[in-house]
């Protein structure tokens, strides 16, 4: 594992989807994972500690994941505006990636996701190859 990815946070609202996602992020040698259930807790765990990538879902209560990237894209509260997202959502319609891309995500995938289909995400947004773990 390129050692560039040390830090993720999760943000989505279903706690059995959230674990999955950390399971892999381990399996793809995340180290420091932080949960979060919707985008409120997402620019918290931001602003207490950055990340290197983000996977977030669109549909949450509270602030929704295309508000919260707009929001970090805008580099609010001290937030680093680069920062790598990938965008997973269930949302249909062809017009969903366009809105994804236009409010600032590297990278949309759409639930469900494979393992080949969020490894290639992390691939693309951080520019590295990670190994899958035994």
């Amino acid at each position: 594992m390129d050692h560039r990815c040390k830090r993720a946070v999760i943000v989505e609202d279903n706690p059995q989807m959230r674990t999955l996602i950390k399971v892999l992020l381990h399996q793809f040698g995340v180290k420091e994972i932080i949960e979060g259930e919707d985008g409120n807790e997402a620019m918290r765990a931001l602003r207490d500690g950055g990340a290197d990538v983000i996977i977030m879902d669109w549909m949450m209560p509270g602030m929704d994941g295309i508000e919260c990237t707009r929001r970090i894209r805008a580099g609010q509260d001290g937030i680093d505006p680069d920062i790598p997202i990938i965008l997973a959502t269930g949302v249909e319609g062809s017009s969903a990636e366009a809105m994804a891309l236009a409010a600032g995500a590297n990278c949309f995938i759409k639930k469900p996701f494979s393992i080949k289909v969020l490894h290639a995400a992390f691939v693309k947004v951080l520019g590295v190859s990670p190994a899958l773990a035994n």
